[in-house]
């Protein structure tokens, strides 16, 4: 089970929606509301869960609550314990007790059931996925990764948890969120409950993602071991999934949507930045890569042409030209900036270049600076040309 992490690579099918979010970079600090704007939030859910009673046989359950979620005894891991906290964002099971067992009369009884049972009937809420016929994956996108029962939930919930957490987002923000969450968070879960390696022949392995971290919960081999002492521990581990799904979900609303809109407004102007539409200027600093790919897949227009060059201040009121890489993650560049200025600096790099306020250009070719806007615009532009 403790196989090495799925580290998530953005599939294009996901984000085939352009839009934009009513916010100008000036304003972008505000959406950091989405953390408190939704109906739940961590200390919300952490409040849920610590009131949620885990019980071992239905004879626990107090009489008042007829309802109850369900999943199995003996040793848990990362998608059951994420789909009880996603299930908990919502007001229908924020209350319900859990219930671990196996035993298919009890499981038979249960409002809903996450990964145990045997049978996936989302009519009838019974979520398992270890049954033999069961093939389901999240979409084509992800041939080869089947659901668990935390893909299955998020499939079937994913909708009402983001808003949950988010509060309420427009049609395309929300599904941008969805389709983040899986691709980065839930999607990890499923592979790794699949036994889906993230490589043929992996390297090296993680210890430290949330299904070890989950994992390592459970009760070892040394320690005293009972139903109370596994269903605490149980509860912990649903805890330990609440915090990375609120910590993921919430950071989507507050940093990477309003980063995608700075990016798509910086791609519309560019033309207006450089008559090529190649060099493109943030107005503000965000994270940029990830959004230009998505941004050009969604769009000829934003593609065509490509970027080459991107300009933004830094943290110290000086400026940055940066090539865009040939692909996510690659450490080739579209463009590099010209070899004979690589690893040049300050007045020798002015006077190689004829521009005024030159700072540097890295060993690599694929970032340099200026003081000044204008003397970047400048290095780019002969950049282009050279």
């Amino acid at each position: 089970f403790f196989g090495p992490l799925v580290i998530s690579f953005n599939a294009p099918e996901l984000y085939p929606i352009s839009f934009s979010i009513a916010m100008t970079a000036d304003e972008a600090p505000a959406a950091k509301r989405a953390r408190t704007d939704g109906k739940v939030n961590f200390d919300v859910l952490s409040a849920r869960l610590q009131a949620t009673d885990v019980h071992a046989t239905m004879k626990e359950l107090p009489e008042a609550h007829g309802d109850f979620i369900c999943t199995h005894h003996g040793s848990f891991h990362a998608d059951e314990a994420m789909a009880c906290a996603m299930l908990k964002c919502l007001s229908a099971y924020a209350a319900m007790p859990v219930l671990r067992t196996r035993n298919q009369a009890e499981i038979d009884k249960a409002s809903i059931v996450v990964d145990v049972g045997g049978t996936y009937e989302p009519e009838k809420h019974r979520y398992d996925h270890h049954q033999k016929t069961f093939t389901d994956v999240y979409s084509e996108a992800y041939a080869g990764i089947k659901l668990s029962s935390a893909g299955l939930v998020y499939k079937h919930f994913g909708d009402e948890v983001v808003e949950a957490l988010c509060g309420h987002l427009d049609a395309k923000s929300k599904a941008a969120i969805v389709a983040k969450t899986y691709d980065s968070l839930i999607r990890e879960l499923d592979a790794l409950d699949n036994g889906v390696q993230v490589a043929d022949e992996p390297r090296y392995r993680f210890v430290t993602h949330l299904g070890a971290r989950v994992g390592r919960l459970n009760p070892s081999w040394q320690e005293e071991n009972s139903p109370a002492v596994e269903n605490s521990r149980f509860k912990e581990a649903v805890l330990l999934a609440a915090r990375e799904l609120c910590d993921v979900v919430c950071g989507y609303a507050s940093s990477w949507l309003p980063a995608r809109s700075i990016v798509q407004e910086a791609l519309l102007e560019r033309s207006k930045v450089h008559s090529s539409g190649e060099i493109m200027r943030l107005p503000r600093f965000c994270p940029w890569q990830e959004h230009l790919f998505d941004l050009e897949e969604e769009e000829e227009a934003h593609r065509t042409p490509l970027v080459k060059y991107v300009l933004f201040q830094d943290s110290r009121g000086g400026w940055r030209i940066q090539a865009a890489p040939k692909a996510r993650g690659s450490f080739e560049n579209r463009q590099p900036l010209p070899k004979a200025w690589c690893g040049i600096r300050d007045q020798a790099l002015s006077d190689l270049t004829g521009i005024a306020g030159c700072v540097f250009v890295h060993a690599n070719g694929f970032i340099g600076g200026n003081a000044t806007e204008a003397g970047a615009l400048e290095m780019a532009t002969k950049a282009l040309a050279a």
